[in-house]
């Protein structure tokens, strides 16, 4: 074999490999957050926001503060201040360093979002994951003694892996990393990364039974006259998210303003979310299980929006504060929800002409998602992985494209350059 063939083959092998640690280390993450929520809610199997359903008063609104307050003295007293301060997340090592992910740096940080996050802060659990995944990438090159350029692509390999993982998406993963992180869809590394992320997926499927996300009815479009409403949303959340970005980088102004000590700061956001989550307990979390409820009809229009905003201002308290965790999946659940109230108005408006709630409800996560990343094509492709249903792929299209040009259009920076400190990448 040509020394170019074999080098190429041995590449493949090791993305192979970054894919199994990846699908190994947000296996571990979803475990460790499982036996947490047991040993919470009593060994009772519930998800955060069942968790929080079921606590009394009390203990809903101290428990995130008691959890922010740990988090941020694990932040505070495992980390130097140099290190606090430092960025070490696999974006930068991908884009800026020599593929070195810092191994003290990543636990510390994802112990940190672990206790925020089973303590229900408004956050995404995915975000560790993802950077997890992407330091077993980053160990493999380097016990290896791999030239910078492939070390670094073997981070992007785990990286890509443990988001097919956290989402059940395979491409969208490799797309999220192309698009997003290395900025190019050129086969030399879109190879290594669909194989990294089809390898962990298929690995972390057998490791948890996983299921897909959500589960959606038939999405069922009513006519093509229905298009002007796929424009219109996708220029509507083309223009919101943006302003949700804005709102999070206000709340990170607003606790940097208070000059309080960084665990302080952590328990005042989870105190807010706690407050919050007496009047709405589904803030806890990432949102996944309201989706699912948004996703099946289950709330009325003045329950969405009363949702909308109080997730909003949980998630801005929990990042806002400092708290270690990703914004990607409270961005769907932002994207959902306006989709469905689009949709109910919608529906309102033209009872005749219309498609369910349900239809604009994909959508919106879809162009909401497109906008806040300005990774369109990863949104479209992500969506469809979760929806697996084709009809949607046309009117995602176009909504994504316009989304993305709206956000482009206003100048909005994406959630990844955001000025974040304490948060590895928002996945």
């Amino acid at each position: 074999m040509p020394t170019s063939s074999r080098h190429v083959a041995m590449l493949l092998f090791w993305s192979a490999l970054a894919g199994v640690g990846g699908a190994l280390a947000t296996w571990l993450f979803r475990e460790i957050i499982s036996l947490c929520l047991y040993w919470i809610n009593g060994a009772q199997g519930f998800g955060l926001v069942e968790t929080a359903r079921a606590l009394p008063v009390w203990l809903r609104v101290s428990l995130p503060a008691a959890g922010g307050l740990a988090a941020g003295l694990i932040l505070q007293y495992l980390l130097t201040e140099a290190q606090r301060r430092a960025r070490v997340d696999y974006m930068e090592a991908v884009t800026v360093g020599d593929g070195t992910v810092s191994i003290r740096g990543s636990i510390v940080r994802s112990f940190s979002s672990l206790l925020s996050i089973v303590s229900g802060g408004s956050l995404g659990r995915e975000g560790s994951m993802v950077q997890l995944a992407a330091l077993g990438g980053s160990l493999l090159g380097q016990i290896t003694r791999m030239p910078t350029g492939e070390r670094r692509l073997l981070v992007a390999c785990g990286a890509a892996s443990g988001m097919a993982c956290a989402y059940n998406a395979p491409l969208a993963g490799t797309l999220f990393v192309a698009e997003i992180v290395l900025e190019s869809i050129a086969m030399p590394s879109l190879g290594p990364l669909l194989i990294a992320a089809v390898i962990g997926n298929q690995l972390f499927h057998h490791l948890w039974n996983a299921a897909p996300i959500f589960e959606i009815p038939p999405l069922g479009f009513v006519s093509p006259w229905e298009m002007p409403g796929y424009i219109t949303l996708g220029l509507l959340c083309g223009a919101l998210a943006p302003c949700f970005l804005g709102l999070l980088n206000g709340a990170r102004r607003g606790f940097a303003g208070l000059k309080l000590p960084l665990p302080v700061t952590l328990a005042l956001g989870g105190l807010i979310v706690g407050v919050i989550s007496l009047w709405r307990p589904e803030v806890w979390g990432n949102g996944y299980s309201v989706v699912s409820e948004l996703l099946k009809g289950a709330w009325p229009w003045h329950m969405v929006l009363v949702l909308l905003l109080c997730k909003a201002a949980s998630t801005s308290a929990s990042i806002g504060s400092g708290a270690v965790g990703g914004v990607f999946t409270p961005t769907l659940f932002m994207g959902a929800a306006i989709g469905v109230l689009f949709g109910m108005a919608s529906q309102t408006l033209f009872p005749l002409h219309v498609a369910s709630p349900t239809v604009y409800a994909v959508l919106g996560m879809g162009a909401f998602l497109a906008s806040a990343t300005q990774a369109p094509l990863m949104a479209i492709v992500m969506i469809f992985e979760m929806t697996r249903d084709y009809e949607v792929v046309a009117p995602l299209m176009v909504a994504c494209a316009l989304a993305w040009f709206v956000s482009r259009w206003m100048g909005a920076p994406t959630m990844y350059h955001s000025g974040k400190e304490n948060a590895p990448p928002a996945a």
